[in-house]
């Protein structure tokens, strides 16, 4: 027959825990990547890291935004991208001056 004492009980209790716990704790870390095998599949390539800060996530360079134009239909001019918003707003305003 088995001896029931404070100290064997407190261990089984504990034990029985722990127990719970990681097991609780493995189903969802299971469940997770089951769900993010199922939305992304088994081969997901990793984001390019680049320490200079050159490249963008994808491995290709990065382009200069005073490289890049708009064309203002108001006033038929290419805007660089990094002054579109100021000159929109003197573009537009310039009929309505008091």
């Amino acid at each position: 027959m088995v001896l029931l004492t404070v100290d064997s009980v407190s261990t089984s209790i504990y034990e029985n825990l722990l127990t719970t716990l990681i097991q609780d704790i493995v189903a969802r870390t299971a469940v997770n990547a089951q769900r993010i095998r199922s939305c992304y599949g088994d081969e997901v390539k990793p984001y390019y890291h680049d320490d200079l800060g050159k490249t963008d996530i994808l491995g290709r360079p990065k382009q200069q935004d005073s490289s890049i134009y708009f064309h203002c239909e108001n006033c038929n001019r290419d805007v660089s991208a990094n002054r579109f918003a100021a000159h929109i707003e003197r573009c537009l305003s310039r009929g309505r001056r008091r």
